[in-house]
């Protein structure tokens, strides 16, 4: 009997729902699409110009990998020049730090007087001994002279002492 009563439960509701349906003679749907938000096409004609393509030659095929001969090891290494630094494979780049401040306003104010000076001047972000500093840096420069000058114009303006880094 319980079975019965759940089973004609069921049919009521389902007739209850689909059948308001069917014979509705409006459409489901009421939404449609009536408008796009492509914009129309340009009525003008705009003039090109086509450019002829560059003949690109092909690389030659890989060669394949020599090991190097025992005397080719055994030559020196070249030394490196004393008055620049270590190379490193990759761009890299120098900057002067100039300062290190705790209060980001402290560095805040310094990066705008460099700023004023036409320094490219920026602020970073480090973490020092457990505790957060903002360092102001200028730069970067991929010429390791060009730092150098920079570093000596802020020492004779600001009466700042930086130290040049490299940079990433």
């Amino acid at each position: 009997m319980k079975q019965r009563l759940v089973g004609a439960v069921v049919l009521v509701a389902l007739v209850v729902i689909f059948v308001p349906m069917l014979l509705d003679d409006e459409p489901m749907v009421t939404a449609s699409i009536t408008k796009s938000n492509i914009p129309p096409q340009p009525k003008s004609d705009f003039p090109t110009r086509t450019f002829p393509r560059k003949e690109v030659k092909p690389l030659p095929p890989a060669a394949s990998v020599i090991e190097p001969t025992k005397a080719a090891r055994s030559e020196p290494e070249a030394k490196p020049v004393k008055s620049t630094p270590k190379s490193r494979t990759g761009l890299s780049a120098w900057v002067v730090q100039v300062a290190s401040f705790e209060k980001r306003a402290n560095a805040n104010k310094l990066v705008k007087r460099l700023q004023a000076k036409k320094l490219s001047a920026f602020l970073e972000q480090a973490s020092v001994d457990r505790k957060t500093v903002f360092r102001v840096r200028v730069g970067p420069e991929v010429d390791h002279k060009k730092a150098q000058a920079i570093r000596a114009q802020i020492e004779r303006q600001f009466k700042l002492k930086g130290k040049i880094e490299r940079y990433p």
